[in-house]
């Protein structure tokens, strides 16, 4: 049996490859704060100045791309694993779908590993979709609406932690204030005061560092590849282990379920109706840039308090989950248009390379921001950022097209289906010449 059971590019779906292009791009756009700025990602006013610009950046951030990018790309994700399977089992018999997934699954940790501990990307999601990726097996059978059933009770339960997140801070922030309470009228503190001084500072340590704390953070990523490691190297491990178990988890398995879901009912092939997008679009923009706006208005009154942070995480999911279902509307009715078909296959080119230009991003920024390269960290104000961000589109958009002229595979997607297949695959195109000789018999 060949072991290019599926031909590249035979049975693409041109909506999906725009989408994931479209994703793999905006998703820079949120993850670039954590490339350039310290501690920066939740509150603005942490590193990166407070002028008008940066605030009305982070605005439009919070209000329109905030968590939805990641959801798009993580519903993408879901999606392209049960169109995998589907394929695979329509081309082999036996075990074979089964051992190619997972093993497919399996290299894609690796390849977060690389990204977050070799490129330096603590944000990085390949890790988490790989992990969360090997359950997605035992729900490729199930019918829509369990799949869309299961999404609503992960995304529910991921929200629950972050309601029992704000409990655990209120209450530690009511021990603290009552300790201080008693010394400030002068009676000794009472057993584990202390301890409750100490733990509520470490919570608000890790929203707000301290100015010390966050130079010598910069300065770190600034002097040299090996002290941007040691800084990052800890940020990677703690996104990969506690926060992954407590937000990723459930989050991951929540919208890549949604993404099954979607594939199956046509709506992530364009394959739904004009009215279902619409719906979409009206429906999920009007109800998540509801939320949105509240949380952000909360957000600015408050002056970012970790407090008020930790309370808009309660209603996070009910904002952007609404916001990315009506990008997806606005994009399906995009690559129906005709007009824009030339920009959609731009798009599904990137698409097509979306693991190599997600990498890449990461390298990128690697050189840029870290002591390996120009050692830009910290010393960009937050919308100085996005001058990056368009500099890497124009790159990406350019040579994306142009490596597909002449590879079947973007370089990272052809190393990550020969490790799948254990066979190295066929890279370059058959050039046209040779494509219309005849087969030899």
């Amino acid at each position: 049996m060949s072991s290019d059971l599926v031909p590249a590019g035979s049975d693409r779906i041109g909506m999906l490859d725009t989408t994931r292009g479209i994703a793999v791009l905006g998703i820079l756009m949120m993850n670039i704060t954590g490339f350039g700025l310290p501690y920066s990602y939740d509150d603005p006013t942490v590193w990166g100045n407070e002028s008008p610009a940066d605030i009305e950046v982070w605005r439009i951030m919070a209000l329109f791309f905030e968590g939805t990018l990641r959801g798009l790309f993580t519903i993408l994700f879901g999606a392209s694993a049960l169109l995998f399977l589907e394929r695979h089992a329509s081309h082999a018999n036996g075990l074979r779908p089964a051992d190619l997934y997972f093993r497919r699954t399996l290299w894609l940790i690796v390849f977060g590993l690389v990204n977050g501990y070799v490129l330096l990307w603590s944000g990085d999601v390949l890790f988490y979709y790989g992990v969360v990726g090997l359950a997605l097996f035992v729900f490729r059978t199930l019918a829509p609406r369990r799949l869309l059933v299961l999404a609503t009770v992960f995304m529910i339960l991921q929200t629950c932690v972050s309601v029992g997140e704000w409990i655990d801070y209120r209450e530690s922030q009511a021990l603290a204030q009552a300790a201080n309470a008693r010394q400030a009228a002068g009676l000794p503190l009472a057993d584990g005061d202390q301890e409750a001084l100490d733990n509520f500072e470490a919570v608000e340590k890790d929203f707000r560092p301290s100015q010390e704390n966050l130079e010598a953070n910069v300065a770190s990523v600034r002097e040299s590849y090996v002290s941007a490691f040691r800084v990052h190297a800890a940020d990677v491990w703690y996104m990969q282990s506690e926060f992954f178990f407590r937000h990723g988890l459930l989050e991951c398995m929540g919208m890549m379920l949604l993404g099954m879901a979607l594939l199956k009912l046509g709506v992530l092939s364009g394959a739904a109706s004009t009215r279902v997008y619409l719906a979409m679009i009206v429906i999920g923009y009007a109800l998540g840039l509801l939320v949105n706006l509240s949380e952000v208005r909360q957000l600015e009154q408050a002056q970012f308090a970790p407090e008020t942070i930790l309370r808009t995480f309660m209603t996070y999911d009910l904002g952007r989950i609404p916001m990315t279902l009506g990008h997806i509307g606005v994009i399906a009715l995009l690559c129906q248009a005709r007009w824009f078909s030339k920009v959609a296959q731009l798009f599904a080119a990137v698409g097509q390379m979306a693991l190599t230009n997600y990498l890449t991003q990461s390298l990128i920024c690697l050189f840029v921001f870290t002591g390996a390269g120009l050692a830009w960290y910290g010393q960009l104000a937050r919308h100085e950022l996005y001058y990056v961000v368009a500099a890497i589109w124009v790159l990406q958009l350019v040579w994306s097209p142009l490596w597909l002229q002449h590879f079947r595979y973007g370089p990272a997607e052809w190393v990550w289906r020969s490790l799948t297949y254990w066979h190295r695959q066929r890279l370059r195109r058959a050039s046209p010449a040779a494509s219309q000789l005849p087969a030899s018999t």
